[in-house]
């Protein structure tokens, strides 16, 4: 009877489907309820009459009962988010929101977009979300109350692929919030693809503020990573960004970019709060902005970064949290490659005296072991098991994971976690100012 639940919602909802009449009176009459198994044959009518005087396979009945099974299931999602999003909607409502009309059907410019913003605010805040979740729409929306700066923001929908969201170029709007005309109106429209068939006209101005904002992200996740493993390390915080970009083998970093110049102090601070237990006050109580341009404040990526080596699928992604940032194909050595937690130790440029040699132009050894992320001059070995236990990478993508992964970065080498579909960025990521990484004072015999 394991099916009968199933069988009898759907009949409910489908009294016509005889061969849902005729699959549940089986049900019965395998339990042996022969009064209730004889009210559904009659219900069945011509499909009882047929099937009860021919021979049917059982797995050609068992996939037809899995088909509506299926659809009953498909069904009960669909009323589910419908059900999410009018929650979503009354609990928003309540909180002074309303709901603009969707794009090209016109109504009353906002009090955001008749008046430019305060001096010394943003003109624009962002964060990003899962697009297709009411609920994630709901949290931004949350948040922007907590924010309390009377300033436009932009919700950007990042994919899902697993447990994984994807942190792609060009991310679309999936929700804008911003004030109302009336006093304590918040304004909320709504571009999510799920739920209406419009999208965000959004300018070239405005997807160029939205890809900024990406790139500020990454160097405010880059650079907290870099504090955070500093203070493990050292015991103590950096007291300039210099004691980050010190020459091999003190680079934590590979060097810096504007916004970690101007961030280092507020993230100093902020991981200072973080290592005494101290939450952080919102911005609506007199908090303090560290991510201006990011909804709420505070840096989009909260987690440390991590690397993450895929055996299975020749992959090795950059993620913070269940967000991943980049996803490169590799070469791997097979079960050569071990699988186990490591961690970045020695970075190196030029690991063999050169940009050219077998190592390539940079280095990551993992915790001090004779196995490393490395560069290689045999590019035709990328996504293959050619190396005798290391990881290669190609040119461009060791170079990127270079500059974004600070020494003492938490390296995992497993199997099956990550996306067939390699991610990289549209701009790749590139420190400035760099200082020397090169060590002449050993020659490195990783497994390559």
């Amino acid at each position: 009877m394991s099916r009968f639940p199933h069988l009898k919602t759907y009949v409910r909802e489908h009294p016509d489907n005889k061969m849902a009449w005729y699959l549940l009176g089986k049900e019965y009459e395998a339990d042996g309820q022969p009064g209730k198994a004889n009210y559904c044959f009659n219900r069945a009518q011509e499909v009882y009459e047929a099937y009860e005087h021919i021979q049917v396979p059982e797995d050609i009945l068992a996939e037809y009962e899995h088909k509506l099974r299926e659809a009953a299931d498909r069904r009960a999602k669909r009323a589910a988010k419908r059900r999410n999003w009018l929650l979503l909607a009354v609990l928003l409502l309540l909180a002074g929101f309303r709901y603009a009309e969707a794009p090209g059907i016109g109504g009353p410019r906002s009090a955001a977009e008749q008046a430019p913003p305060a001096s010394g605010l943003p003109p624009e805040l962002f964060t990003a979300a899962e697009a297709g979740r009411p609920d994630a729409v709901g949290a931004a929306a949350a948040g922007y109350l907590q924010d309390g700066r009377a300033v436009p923001a932009s919700v950007l929908g990042m994919k899902r692929d697993g447990k994984w969201l994807l942190w792609q170029k060009d991310l679309p709007v999936i929700a804008k919030i911003e004030p109302g005309l009336k006093r304590g109106e918040t304004l909320l429209r709504s571009y999510d693809r799920k739920t209406c068939d419009c999208e965000a006209d959004t300018s070239s101005q405005e997807r160029k503020a939205a890809q900024a904002w990406m790139n500020e992200q990454e160097s405010l996740a880059v650079l907290a990573s870099a504090i955070r493993t500093y203070r493990e390390t050292r015991g103590g915080l950096p007291q300039s960004l210099d004691d980050l970009n010190r020459t091999f083998p003190n680079n934590v970093l590979s060097g810096s970019t504007p916004t970690m110049k101007r961030s280092f102090s507020a993230m100093t601070t902020l991981a200072k709060r973080q290592a005494y237990g101290q939450a952080s006050k919102p911005l609506a109580e007199g908090g303090r902005a560290v991510a201006v341009s990011t909804l709420g404040g505070k840096p989009y990526l909260e987690q440390p970064l991590e690397i993450i080596v895929d055996r299975s699928r020749h992959r090795l992604a950059l993620v913070s949290g269940n967000v991943l940032l980049r996803n490169y194909e590799v070469g791997l050595g097979g079960s050569k490659t071990p699988t186990g937690t490591y961690a970045i130790s020695d970075k190196v440029v030029n690991p063999n005296g050169k940009p050219n040699g077998e190592f390539g132009s940079r280095g990551m050894q993992l915790s001090d072991t004779d196995y490393a992320i490395h560069g290689t001059n045999e590019p035709d070995s990328i996504g293959g098991d050619e190396s005798h236990g290391c990881v290669r990478m190609n040119k461009d993508d060791v170079e990127e994971l270079f500059d974004m992964a600070p020494a003492g970065t938490k390296v995992t080498l497993t199997d099956n976690v990550l996306p067939e579909k390699t991610l990289t960025a549209k701009q790749p990521f590139k420190s400035q100012d760099r200082q020397d990484q090169t060590n002449d004072k050993k020659v490195y015999h990783w497994l390559n």
